[in-house]
């Protein structure tokens, strides 16, 4: 993203991380990135026993309402001129139905086919299915959000940069993602939750998201949170799972996350960062 030098850092699930010199972000170098990596964000990403990214999205929907309440309270106390609002990577349109009760004007964008109709169905809102850097938009927005989805993305600061064209004067982006230069990520090396390759694609430290930021042409303001999250116990399993090796422990805990555990839990490690950047 920067032109930096990576150097080796992690490697996971195959895939060597390298971590920039010069940024401080890390990276899946695009020569390993499988050519149908899109191809796994369906329904089968989000449900079922063979999911890689979560257990079960719609069983957590309770808890996820409840996050995205409160992203939305960050949201609104940016102080925007308008209520015209784009989720991309919307999902199951969770975010986009708190958005829509709270009296947004708010759309999506959802590259896997089957989940853009479920969160038209879910949120109300239109939802655009593709690629949010190429699928033709109409903009302009006064908040475009991307919860959870910069990581994915093959060239990051491609996205960045057509948020910046779609905003209208004085509007934000609002990314949410997590930080790979903290204490908690560096403690759990490997094992950090959030280091899942090929999924995730890039992993920022807060002065290369901002830097990232400054590239794809954003100028003004930068505010950086960092809210925690509510989780099911369920979830927490199977995240835990995902990061142990191989082995009987790892059987174990596996077998418990598949009978389904309930409950939940807040957490808040200061791992996971919310940015808003404001186009001047």
């Amino acid at each position: 993203m920067c032109g930096g030098v990576g150097q080796p850092f992690r490697r996971k699930h195959g895939y060597t991380v390298l971590l920039c010199r010069k940024c401080g972000n890390g990276y899946v170098p695009s020569s390993l990135v499988p050519d149908d990596l899109e191809d796994i964000y369906s329904k089968g990403y989000f449900e079922g026993e063979q999911s890689t990214g979560y257990p079960g999205y719609l069983a957590d929907s309770e808890l996820l309402l409840q996050n995205f309440k409160h992203r939305l309270s960050v949201i609104e106390g940016l102080g925007t001129r308008g209520r015209r609002l784009l989720d991309v990577g919307a999902a199951y349109g969770l975010f986009l139905k708190v958005a829509r009760d709270a009296g947004w004007d708010a759309s999506g964008i959802e590259i896997a086919p089957d989940c853009a109709v479920e969160a038209a169905r879910i949120s109300g809102a239109p939802v655009l299915c593709g690629d949010f850097t190429t699928v033709p938009v109409e903009g302009q927005f006064d908040v475009i959000v991307m919860l959870d989805v910069i990581e994915h993305f093959r060239d990051p600061v491609a996205a960045m940069r057509r948020a910046f064209e779609l905003l209208a004067p004085s509007g934000y982006l609002v990314i949410d993602t997590g930080d790979i230069d903290t204490p908690w990520s560096r403690l759990l090396g490997n094992h950090w939750y959030f280091l899942d390759p090929p999924q995730h694609l890039f992993y920022f430290s807060r002065r290369g998201l901002v830097a990232a930021l400054r590239e794809a042409g954003f100028r003004g303001d930068v505010r950086v949170t960092r809210p925690g999250r509510s989780v099911s116990l369920n979830n927490a399993f199977f995240k835990l799972t995902a990061a142990m090796p191989a082995g009987p422990l790892r059987d174990g805990v596996g077998s418990v996350a598949k009978r389904g555990v309930p409950g939940s839990l807040y957490l808040n490690f200061g791992d996971g960062m919310l940015v808003a950047a404001r186009k001047e």
